[in-house]
């Protein structure tokens, strides 16, 4: 069974979940990092199949999920204090495994270049490394507060990425449930993605020197996840185009397969 928790963090109180494995603890915690604007719900239906042998974390950044509010403007390295500060205090043991997914790379990445000490290894799903214009492109739209009125058509966009493009690969109760987790933070909704768009990733994962792999899958991301495996020569990269949609959903017992391939393999 999932728990939930919280851990006291440089901005408040972090908001996770976790999930331990029936056996024996053989394997480094693995902390997942979720895509803007959702939480750790994102990983809840993935979580068993990567809680072999690891307890599994998925921790909400400040301002999602159940984690206290944050403010107007956060970045990608404030939310990497924060989840470092929840390592710290469930994981002082050892150094952990990451797992990200879209926005959830950039805040893998820099936990691991400002905490490199508590990280192992890292697994990167569908990389958001945009080139300059694109990514100056999508700040400049991302900056934008979300506009809450009296019409319900305020909330077309959010339920067209909720749930009209999952209803054909999630139940109708799960993507309902990712369409109203995405609206917690209110206003500030756009506000991850404009941290994402304004992450340095042509600087910074360069710079990454922790085993990591790069997975690809059949998305708006693909040449996004191929720059990133150009600019990070020594991670390992895979292709798995055969995955379309619904990532750590309905293709979740094959990215958790590719990932545990990589995490649980021995050093060379």
């Amino acid at each position: 069974m999932i728990r939930k928790g919280y851990s006291d963090g440089p901005f408040g109180q972090v908001h996770w979940r976790m999930l331990e494995p029936e056996g024996p603890l053989t394997q480094p915690d693995l902390y997942c990092l979720h895509p803007a604007p959702f939480s750790g719900l994102a990983f809840t239906i993935i979580m068993p199949h990567l809680a072999q042998d690891r307890r599994v974390f998925a921790p909400d950044y400040p301002g999602h999920g159940g984690s206290d509010a944050f403010k107007e403007e956060p970045t990608i390295e404030e939310y990497a204090a924060a989840i470092a500060a929840v390592v710290d205090e469930q994981s002082d043991s050892g150094p952990v495994d990451l797992m990200g997914f879209h926005t959830g790379n950039l805040v893998a990445t820099e936990m691991a270049l400002t905490a490199p000490g508590k990280i192992r290894r890292l697994a990167l799903i569908d990389v958001p490394a945009f080139d300059t214009e694109t990514s100056a492109k999508y700040r400049g739209a991302s900056a934008k507060t979300f506009e809450i009125t009296s019409e319900l058509s305020c909330l077309e966009g959010p339920w067209e990425r909720g749930m009209t493009k999952r209803i054909e690969s999630q139940t109708l109760d799960r993507s309902f449930e990712m369409f109203t987790e995405q609206l917690r933070p209110g206003r500030l909704m756009n506000k991850a993605f404009h941290a994402a768009f304004s992450y340095d990733v042509d600087a910074k994962l360069p710079k990454v020197s922790h085993e990591t792999l790069i997975v690809a899958t059949q998305s708006g991301l693909l040449n996004a996840t191929r720059h990133a495996a150009e600019i990070m020569p020594d991670a390992s990269f895979i292709q798995r185009l055969d995955i379309k949609r619904a990532v750590l959903d309905e293709a979740a017992e094959i990215t958790a397969a590719e990932t545990l391939k990589f995490l649980d393999r021995t050093s060379s």
